[in-house]
């Protein structure tokens, strides 16, 4: 499977440093709460990170093979309107950097872009798997 996270050339040199990724899960936090976030459109992750860093927003691509995606726990979100009431959920009580759903991956729409899906890796399992795939910068 291809996915693509938007970022900054600095942020995106670091996650693709020598000698492997350095995903880490702890760090982000998004719409459905903490963790590594990416999409499955290259144009929207191309999109937030010129909105994000102007001149220096960049694109990482990760090749992550579909057996080592499969050994996941995932859970799917199926409707944008749910997804928009946990962001909203969690916005007021000020946990999009803690909450986490304690499965390694979750997958959705986004609450409010209509052309695309999210994918928040959570687990140190699927960091690991990250941190294993061929990532690049385009």
């Amino acid at each position: 499977m291809i996915l693509y996270h938007g970022t900054s050339l600095h942020y995106g040199s670091k996650i693709i440093g020598d000698p492997v990724n350095n995903v880490d899960v702890t760090k982000g936090g998004g719409e459905l709460g903490q963790g590594f976030y990416l999409g499955n459109n290259i144009v929207l992750a191309h999109t937030l990170a010129i909105g994000k860093f102007g001149k220096n927003g960049r694109v990482l691509r990760f090749s992550i093979k579909d057996e080592h995606l499969v050994q996941l726990e995932a859970k799917a979100i199926l409707k944008r309107k749910d997804v928009y009431e946990q962001w909203q959920k969690l916005f007021r009580e000020r946990a999009l950097k803690t909450f986490r759903y304690n499965v390694d991956y979750v997958v959705g729409p986004f609450a409010v872009i209509d052309f695309a899906e999210q994918y928040k890796f959570e687990s140190f399992k699927s960091e690991a798997i990250l941190n294993q795939a061929n990532a690049e910068l385009v």
